[in-house]
């Protein structure tokens, strides 16, 4: 029975995909900063939130796998492992509502409003009606729950307000944490296919799959420099996207590799990178 490294603690919890969170939460935090006159704990709060939040979603990922066709290839020790990291998952979960309840209390109803609709976007995932996962549209899912609101109910949390040129301004980031859910895709094509798993590189297929990949980096470049055209990036800051930009060929040729293990930790540093950047280079 083949054993699967992500069924240990550290890789169910995918460790390099907390960025997701860092960035998202991060670029909420610095666009609200200074009218929130800043406000460190509450800064501190919204990322430990976001960050066990993801990370329970992390955790109980695998949990899909015991009812998948391939379930009884899972050894027991792995199973335990799954039921295990469930487990932690739920406690990270209750930490984080624990979080958000904190956060409502501060901020009232519109932010639970979000948090409500965060929570049923998160758990429909791989479940559910909706089952984003298996109905091929997990991309826009992560885009929206993990992109625009979780940067937007930062800013909120921090000022008590709305704004959609925070909306506008989380595009680029919010692209690249679907391409990063894109590159799990394209990596795992062929088991995907072998499972009768409805994702969407399987159902538009691989070499569309590695174009979209491309589409999205382009895209999320072109936004950027719009941005900084706009005078909403500072312009003479463009040089920190350099260290994200040489890893481009790299992402291009893990890509097409035949084996492509090491795309999905590529594109997550490529995320990283371009996001602290981001960050730095806003005009606020």
């Amino acid at each position: 029975m083949p054993e699967r490294s992500q069924y240990n603690f550290w890789g169910a919890l995918r460790v390099f995909s907390l960025a997701v969170a860092l960035i998202s939460c991060g670029l909420g935090i610095r666009l609200g900063w200074d009218t929130a006159n800043p406000q460190y704990a509450l800064a501190v709060l919204l990322l430990l939130g976001g960050v066990l939040a993801q990370a329970g979603m992390n955790l109980i990922n695998d949990t899909e796998d015991l009812s998948s066709t391939n379930a009884n290839r899972i050894s027991e020790a792995a199973k335990e492992r799954i039921a295990r990291n469930q487990k932690l998952g739920w406690v990270a979960f209750a930490l984080a509502t624990a979080i958000g309840l904190y956060l409502v209390s501060l901020r009232g109803w519109p932010l639970f409003g979000i948090f409500l609709i965060s929570a049923l976007l998160a758990l429909s995932y791989n479940a559910g009606p909706l089952n984003f996962k298996n109905n091929g549209i997990a991309i826009v899912q992560v885009f929206l729950l993990m992109g625009l609101i979780m940067v937007e109910a930062s800013y909120f949390t921090m000022t008590g307000q709305f704004s959609s040129k925070v909306l506008w301004l989380s595009l680029p980031v919010s692209l690249l944490i679907s391409l990063l859910l894109l590159s799990n895709e394209i990596r795992d094509y062929e088991n995907d296919l072998n499972d009768h798993s409805h994702t969407l590189s399987v159902r538009i297929g691989l070499s569309a799959a590695q174009k979209l990949y491309w589409g999205i980096v382009i895209l999320a470049l072109m936004l950027t420099a719009l941005y900084a055209y706009t005078g909403w990036l500072h312009a003479s800051r463009l040089i920190w996207l350099t260290p994200a930009l040489l890893m481009l060929p790299v992402l291009k040729k893990h890509l097409y590799l035949a084996d492509r293990h090491n795309l999905t930790p590529l594109s997550g540093r490529f995320f990283l990178i371009f996001g602290v950047a981001f960050l730095y280079m806003l005009s606020v």
